[in-house]
């Protein structure tokens, strides 16, 4: 059976306070709708390692574009949306934070853009470049900070 790892911890010691605030009332929302949403690629990847990296990319087990549309009202800002991909970026201050909805991708021929779905958090990770970026940590309130 695999160890249940938990990174709360360094996710409280490693990134600002405002950016641990923002994670987890995005993890509230997300829970309150059924829905669950993730921190994942470099950023899980920098706090095993004890790194520096404030640049959060959150993935979401639903609409990720209508969470950043609610999270705008609770943190003023801007927000930037890719809806063919199902892609927001929230800005506020000096914070960037990307959201996207989970996904699988296809591709018709090497080169083109990606043909995507709606798809589960496993979906979302097997697609991406570098297996140490395919982690990711659950920001839902009853299981925050699980690897």
């Amino acid at each position: 059976m695999p160890e249940i790892v938990s990174l709360a911890s360094k996710i409280g010691r490693q990134l600002p306070s405002e950016l641990v605030n923002f994670v987890r009332v995005a993890g509230e929302l997300a829970a309150n709708q059924g829905q669950s949403l993730y921190l994942v690629g470099g950023v899980v990847r920098d706090l095993l390692l004890r790194r520096p990296n404030f640049d959060l990319d959150l993935v979401l087990e639903g609409d990720a574009i209508n969470l950043a549309e609610q999270l705008l009202q609770v943190r003023q800002g801007r927000i930037i949306t890719h809806r063919r991909f199902g892609t927001a970026e929230l800005q506020w201050d000096k914070w960037s934070v990307d959201l996207a909805t989970a996904r699988s991708e296809t591709y018709v021929e090497p080169g083109a853009l990606p043909s995507v779905s709606p798809g589960s958090i496993e979906d979302d990770l097997f697609r991406r470049d570098f297996t140490i970026n395919a982690m990711a940590v659950m920001l839902n309130p009853n299981r925050y900070g699980l690897l």
